[in-house]
Formats: C-alpha cells, structure tokens, sequence
C-alpha cells in the first residue's frame, strides 16, 4: 500500500512540472556581459604590446662629494628651478679661507716673477752707480796725501751730499734715500781719511768695497737670469693650480641644479650633516616627460625599432597619445622569471594632466 502512494506522488510531480515547462515561461539564458577594453588606437598592420609607465626625460638624483652640515637649503618640494641655482650650501668657512690664502700667494708669486722680466727699475741703477762712485772716491782719496785743498774738496764733497740727503726728508723711494745715506757715509769717510791718513788694510777695504759696488752695478744691469724667471714661473703655475683646487673645495660645498627642473624629493634639513655620495634632492624635467615600457617581452622587441610609430593609453587620463619609438635598451631584465627589455617612446604631444608614474599600454606598429 505504501509502494503504490510512493509511485503515485511522484507520478503525480512529474506530470505537474511538464505542464508548467510546457505552458510557463522559458527559463532564461545568462549572456556575459562584455567588459570595456582600452583603445586599440588607430594602429593598423602588425603591433606589438606592453605595459610601461610616464617618467621624466631628464631626472637626477643629487649628492656632495663632501661631508658638511647644511648651512642653507632654498627649495622646497615642488619648486621650480633655473640651471645654476644654488640648492643647498653646505658650512665652508674653511673653504673660503683656503682660497683667500692661495689667492694671496698667487698674486705674490705673479708679482716676483713680473718684477724678474721687467729688469731692474732706473732708480736702483743710479743707486747702485753712486755707490760705486763713493767707493771708488774714497779709494782714490786714501792713496792722496793729505793735501789742505783735498781736505778742503772734501769737506765740500761732505757738505753738498748731508744737503742732499737732507733734501730727500719726504722721498718715498727707499733706494733713492739709501743711496744718498751712502754718499754721505763714503763722503764722511773720505774726509776722515784725509784727516787721518790711511793704512794698509783700510786701503785694501776701500778696495773691496770698490769691488763690490761694480759687481752690484753690473747685477742689476745684467737683469735677472733665465733660470730665475724659470723658477719664478714655476712657482706661479703651482699656485694657479692651488687656486684651483681652493676654488673646487669652496664649489664642492654648492650643491647647484645640472639643469633647469622641478625639485621631486628633499632629504636634507637646516643644519643636518649630509655625508658624500647621500642623495640630497632629486631634480627632473617634468615639462619633458616620456614613456618607459616594462614588460616587453624579447620574442617581441627583435620586431622593435627607433622611429616605428607608437600609441601610448594613459590609463588615468583614459586618453590616446600619439608617440614614436626613440631607443630600446641594449640589455635585459629580467622579471618574474621572464626576459623583458625596456623601450622608450617620446610623444608628439604632452596632455596638461599627464604625471610622472603614470602606467600606460603601449601599442607599437612594427613591421611584418
């Protein structure tokens, strides 16, 4: 009895479902709905793809090559700089003071050697004339006997040379004051010798002093030597090379932009000591930006060259650009186990919007 009311139920189910498959509605069919894809652009023949990213043509990251405590930082995040600009100084209170020390010696150096080439000066060569002249005097008056009109010329000779000197009271020129000194001193002691007559080693001095008056005398008229000036040159080109020096240590210290570029990153502060090669600031050229691919793959970059024409989706801006292909890398990389080479592209046009990180689809026409 059971069985029976089993197989009549089920029976009876099977029945009521044909009916309403038959008189009911049709079940319906799901259809995928189709999911917008980036432009293909206007690219017609055989393309190749990758993905990439906006970057800067021209971008540096910025270091001393000294260590030093910041002594200004005048940018901040976002400025704009001209080429040249002094970005951050470091403290150089010794760099200056080296180059003002080596400045000082090479203008030394360059006078002495000025002074060799121009030869000796008209002043010093009558100075050097009346020296002689007084000695060879006194040497002729110590062998006169001492005759009253000698004695007489001499103290004559003494009197115009005191009135001479006596003259020069507001001369600036030393040698010309020096030389009137000996005149006196030579006219004094000729006199004196012939007061007291001479002996046989006063002789013999008034004559070396003879001969060391002309051998100053010819010196000076002579000039300096060759291998004076040389020397002197010499020391003038180690000073200039100091100088050099001094002038790259004070300059190491300035920390001014390669090129004309937005300040992107800052990591130094007032007073903070920055070490060599620590990067300071990165600078780039944003109104120069371009595309770098990152996963070309190398089955498609032998099909890639300069100048083929390209088409760059800017993902955020949800807008095509026109570009051409300007270099491939010469060497791979590798990610994620795949051999990828990087490709720029230079575009024909810069949208006002368009940033630094940006990711694009890069779609380039190449060759069959």
């Amino acid at each position: 009895m059971m069985r029976s009311t089993i197989r009549t139920l089920g029976l009876a189910c099977l029945l009521a479902w044909l009916f309403a498959g038959c008189g009911g509605q049709p079940t319906p069919i799901l259809t995928p709905v189709a999911t917008p894809l980036p432009p293909v652009g206007l690219a017609s023949g055989p393309t190749v793809s990758a993905s990439g990213e906006v970057a800067p043509m021209t971008e540096a990251d910025l270091s001393f090559v000294v260590a030093g405590r910041a002594q200004t930082v005048t940018v901040a995040v976002g400025d704009v700089v001209e080429a040249g600009a002094i970005l951050v100084e470091l403290d150089n209170a010794a760099a200056a003071a080296s180059l003002a020390q080596t400045q000082a010696a090479l203008q030394q150096a360059q006078a002495h050697l000025a002074e060799l080439r121009a030869g000796p000066r008209p002043q010093e060569i009558a100075a050097a004339q009346a020296r002689l002249a007084a000695t060879q005097a006194l040497l002729a008056q110590l062998n006169e006997e001492s005759r009253p009109e000698a004695i007489a010329a001499a103290q004559a000779d003494l009197a115009a040379a005191q009135a001479r000197l006596d003259a020069l009271y507001a001369e600036p020129d030393q040698a010309v004051v020096a030389a009137a000194q000996a005149e006196v001193q030579h006219a004094q002691a000729a006199l004196d010798q012939l007061l007291h007559p001479a002996t046989a080693s006063q002789v013999r001095e008034a004559e070396a002093q003879v001969q060391s008056a002309q051998a100053e005398l010819e010196l000076l008229q002579a000039g300096a030597r060759p291998e004076a000036i040389d020397a002197a040159a010499a020391v003038v080109a180690e000073a200039e090379a100091t100088l050099r020096r001094a002038e790259a240590d004070l300059a190491a210290t300035q920390l001014a932009a390669p090129f004309a570029g937005s300040v992107t990153s800052l990591g130094v502060s007032l007073g903070e000591m920055v070490q060599p090669g620590q990067a300071v600031l990165t600078l780039a050229d944003l109104s120069h930006l371009q595309v770098e691919t990152t996963d070309l793959s190398e089955r498609d970059v032998v099909r890639v060259a300069a100048g083929q024409p390209a088409t760059v989706f800017v993902k955020a801006l949800n807008e095509e650009v026109p570009g051409r292909v300007a270099r491939i890398a010469p060497q791979a990389s590798v990610i994620g186990g795949d051999v990828v080479y990087g490709v720029v592209v230079h575009l024909d046009e810069q949208p006002p919007a368009l940033r630094w990180g940006m990711s694009v689809d890069v779609t380039i026409t190449v060759e069959e």
